[in-house]
């Protein structure tokens, strides 16, 4: 019989690899922008539902959900900073082979969305896999 103490079976590190390449397959490239700190690549994917829609209530139809990946697609490593509700999503146009586009040296901005709530942490642990965020544009 198994105690409390023995490690959970749950492979934190594959987990966050395996959300992070099914955002970044179903998803796109995008930007965390907050005052005061540098620009932060990230991986998000559109997350078509609501608790509301689920349960057969109405949402308000500019409200969006996102999934954000908790590995930067850069590097590979964790977001830092975390993302906060201070950020600001920044979706950028992109090529066919999913590179984004560039005019004059930075990457061409597709919308500009804004956090309106805390993001949601989604792991055991308070070991994200992936970051779930309500958006408004």
């Amino acid at each position: 019989m198994p105690t409390l103490y023995e490690q959970y079976p749950f492979d934190v590190e594959l987990s966050r690899f395996t959300w992070d390449d099914m955002i970044k397959r179903y998803g796109d490239l995008a930007i965390l922008r907050q005052p005061g700190r540098p620009d932060r690549w990230c991986s998000y994917c559109n997350a078509r539902f609501s608790t509301e829609e689920r349960l057969g209530g109405a949402s308000n139809p500019v409200d969006r959900k996102v999934l954000i990946s908790a590995l930067t697609p850069d590097t590979g490593e964790l977001l830092d900073p975390e993302p906060s509700e201070k950020d600001v999503l920044v979706t950028l146009e992109l090529n066919d082979d999913g590179s984004p586009v560039m005019a004059g040296g930075m990457p061409v901005v597709d919308e500009i969305i804004k956090l309106y709530a805390p993001p949601g942490r989604v792991g055991p642990s308070r070991k994200q896999l992936y970051w779930r965020m309500q958006v408004r544009a």
